[in-house]
């Protein structure tokens, strides 16, 4: 069975919950069986276009993720550590002699020993670099070891296919008997690997700023906030409640159709 994890709208029951860390007071306003709280990449390096995650955010991070795990239990919330992109501009988060994977790597180091939270290490590699993903893989790998589970950061809104399922495969090859979360994949990704993918995200999910079980292949999870765009051109936006809850459901069937399996929900 396959889990999508998202955002929904308020008010909507949804089992598999995708939560920012920078809006954790959102878990406790939804009813969830399972929750992934992401680090907020995309605010620091896309927004704020930092070199880093500031120490202190760090530091709040590690006291937050055992909190929120200690309240919710370790077997209903995994939280993210924290990783670097390469995919919003070239180097942006270079410096001191490392890339973004080697800080993705020294993050996970430093937070796979703290006690009481699940977890979830990001494969990190330099965009459409094929040898930096295998590294990376690989370190991550012999870091984590056989860990339950590991998330692919970089094919987030990568626009290659290829590049994508390539990423995917390889992961799962380094990570047999692990539980695999895709960050970005785009329903058109989705269509071409879906019989090795089960999972995507969009960070680009509010339209109106306008924009356990393992799988029986590669991957275990896909997370997306994207449902409140326009399903075809010409449509428009969900900007408002009701809009938005015709388009999170639209946007579930359209993943079924797609997969043309079952989908966890």
């Amino acid at each position: 069975m396959i889990r999508y994890y998202t955002l929904p709208p308020k008010g909507i029951d949804y089992p598999w919950l995708f939560v920012n860390m920078r809006k954790y007071k959102l878990l406790f306003h939804y009813s969830f069986e399972h929750a992934i709280v992401d680090s907020g990449v995309e605010y620091f390096f896309n927004h704020l276009r930092v070199k880093d995650y500031p120490r202190s955010y760090l530091a709040w991070y590690k006291h937050k993720s055992k909190e929120l795990s200690k309240i919710f239990g370790e077997d209903r919330i995994a939280i993210v550590i924290p990783d670097y992109p390469d995919d919003y501009e070239k180097g942006l988060t270079y410096e001191d002699k490392m890339d973004n994977v080697d800080k993705t790597l020294r993050n996970i180091e430093d937070f796979i020993s703290v006690d009481g939270v699940t977890w979830i290490p990001v494969i990190q590699s330099r965009l459409h670099d094929s040898y930096s993903f295998w590294d990376s893989a690989m370190r991550v790998r012999e870091i984590v070891g056989d860990y339950p589970i590991v998330a692919v950061g970089t094919v987030c809104k990568s626009k290659n296919l290829s590049w994508i399922r390539w990423c995917l495969m390889n992961a799962r090859r380094r990570f047999p008997n692990s539980w695999i979360h895709a960050f970005g994949l785009t329903l058109s990704a989705l269509r071409m690997v879906k019989r090795v993918v089960n999972s995507f995200d969009s960070q680009l999910w509010d339209s109106r700023r306008v924009l356990w079980k393992r799988a029986r292949r590669l991957i275990d999870s896909f997370d997306s906030m994207s449902y409140s765009f326009p399903r075809r051109p010409g449509f428009p936006s969900a900007k408002n409640y009701e809009t938005r809850i015709k388009y999170f459901y639209a946007y579930l069937h359209r993943i079924h159709e797609i997969l043309g399996v079952q989908l966890d929900v």
